[in-house]
């Protein structure tokens, strides 16, 4: 079982919340649309030229850096997946993904 974390962030539960809220409205504000309320903990699907998987807490498996949060956009939209280019840095990078993945692993509730 796994609850939802964010890297860099120590097991301070508020902290966690408002740190993964902050993303959601940053990719809303992004991206023209809210994300669902899944929250998700990898997503099994063809990135570039390749089939990966991108885990929170992983490295990135295209870009290397570790992966802080991926978002479901909702129906024939698009993920889209943060990571952390430098750990500890704070410094959160937004990537498009495509609509479609092999499967979608939730975080526990």
């Amino acid at each position: 079982m796994t609850t939802l974390f964010v890297p860099g962030i120590a097991g301070d539960a508020v902290a966690i919340e408002s740190a993964y809220v902050d993303m959601r409205r940053r990719t809303e504000l992004d991206m023209g649309r809210r994300p669902n309320s899944r929250r998700i903990l990898s997503i099994w699907m063809r990135r570039g030229n390749i089939d990966c998987v991108t885990r929170v807490g992983s490295c990135d498996p295209l870009h290397g850096g570790t992966v802080i949060a991926i978002f479901d956009l909702g129906p024939r939209e698009p993920f889209v997946v943060w990571w952390e280019r430098e750990p500890g840095t704070g410094d959160g990078v937004q990537e498009v993904l495509g609509r479609s993945a092999y499967s979608v692993l939730e975080f526990d509730a």
